[in-house]
């Protein structure tokens, strides 16, 4: 697997992760920094990869394939501001994404939808990291406390 490079190696190293977590990276393709997510959280975790690019969620799942397979991994195809988990899906402890416009201000009119759709998708308490170079902001998605383990 190619390594991460120093900006990925960063907000992965500064994401609050530990094993069983089930994570949610938004914009997520091809794969490199969920890899490396999903070895952290171990196999009791889970990582999904929301993408709205079908190609770039294509090269995730041949990227990431041996996790796919194993039941750590999963994709999907929507844009953050219009997604829904499929039904059966449990929620995620905490979201992450790095160069999202929808979540780091290029694309304001997107942000609330985006808000909305990933607060839906997190536990109670959930959090999400927004990729802002210091590295990571902590976003609160509702008012109460971060879930365990989140910032």
């Amino acid at each position: 697997m190619p390594e991460l490079s120093p900006r990925l190696r960063g907000v992965v190293d500064a994401l609050p992760l530990r094993p069983g977590l089930r994570v949610l990276e938004v914009g997520g393709a091809p794969g490199a920094a969920a890899r490396e997510v999903a070895e952290r959280v171990g196999p009791g975790g889970h990582v999904l990869v929301l993408d709205r690019s079908e190609a770039g969620i294509a090269r995730t799942r041949e990227a990431c394939r041996a996790l796919v397979e194993a039941g750590r991994l999963s994709t999907l195809c929507a844009p953050v501001e219009d997604f829904a988990l499929p039904p059966g899906t449990a929620p995620f402890d905490l979201a992450f994404a790095c160069r999202v416009g929808a979540l780091d201000g290029r694309h304001p009119r997107l942000r609330g939808p985006a808000l909305g759709c990933l607060r839906a998708a997190l536990v109670p308490g959930g959090v999400l990291l927004v990729d802002t170079g210091d590295p990571l902001a902590v976003v609160r998605l509702d008012g109460h406390a971060p879930a365990a383990g989140a910032p």
